[in-house]
């Protein structure tokens, strides 16, 4: 019994760093009765370090159960606005988010050391942006469509 429980924790475990590029979401309701101002509390093993307006969420730090971590805008129940999302698998991304997900200018942090800096659409690159191995050397830019790289930008004219 002991080694079913064990390989069920395992694949549950796993389970959940399969979808790392993923956000966490915030349960409706959090802030049910919590009077305006900034509070510090846990709710449904989520701890929050929050702003509360009209009892919805408008700012602040949020750390879930498997240690991801937001810090930033939000909009009633919404990763919404400016903030920083670190999974735990360390890779974060710095930039604008809208309904839970990563929307518009920003840049992802990869655990390799590789970046991408660009627009994002729904959790995946969409419009212009660079890419940049862990050294920091510019290996890809142009346009990406629904996360793949489809066209490379312009090469710019020399003046002279």
């Amino acid at each position: 019994m002991k080694k079913i429980i064990s390989l069920l924790t395992i694949i549950l475990t796993l389970n959940s760093f399969s979808y790392a590029q993923e956000l966490n979401v915030i349960v409706p309701g959090t802030a049910k009765n919590i009077p305006d101002g900034w509070h510090k509390f846990t709710f449904q093993g989520t701890k929050f370090d929050v702003e509360v307006k009209a009892e919805t969420l408008t700012e602040g730090n949020i750390v879930w159960f498997d240690q991801s971590i937001y810090s930033g805008s939000l909009k009633g129940y919404d990763i919404s606005g400016k903030g920083t999302y670190v999974w735990p698998n360390r890779e974060r991304y710095e930039g604008t988010f809208r309904n839970n997900m990563r929307h518009g200018k920003g840049t992802m942090f990869y655990k390799d050391g590789s970046r991408h800096y660009g627009k994002w659409k729904n959790n995946k690159k969409n419009g212009k942006g660079q890419e940049y191995n862990k050294s920091g050397e510019l290996v890809k830019d142009g346009i990406w469509e629904n996360d793949v790289f489809v066209k490379p930008a312009k090469a710019k004219k020399k003046k002279g």
